[in-house]
């Protein structure tokens, strides 16, 4: 399942507010039970980046990165797409890297 916000819906609103509404919406959990986004990225640093500029607003690049049990992008546009990793993929990861003798602590 995926979550997608364009950035006209939700006006008024931070890149950083749209991305913890967008994952709350993929886990369906309130907003505030989601965690800090601080701890995978600077929130004040995402908004910056894909403010608008003198003129226009920004339509190129992206920015992807995992949150809440998520992988999240968020693109020029002010498209903000949230995707709920799979969880038996990260369990199977972890599996095989204790085979390989690779510490993930």
């Amino acid at each position: 399942m995926s979550t997608t916000m364009q950035g006209k819906t939700h006006e008024g609103k931070s890149t950083s507010q749209r991305v913890i509404e967008a994952v709350a919406d993929e886990t369906g959990k309130d907003p505030t039970e989601v965690g800090p986004l601080y701890h995978v990225i600077d929130p004040d640093a995402l908004d910056r980046l894909f403010s608008a500029t003198r003129g226009s607003g920004r339509n190129q690049g992206y920015v992807e990165f995992s949150f809440a049990g998520c992988d999240v992008v968020v693109s020029g546009e002010g498209e903000v797409e949230v995707t709920q990793q799979d969880l038996a993929v990260g369990v199977a990861d972890d599996a095989e890297a204790r085979r390989a003798g690779t510490d993930l602590s």
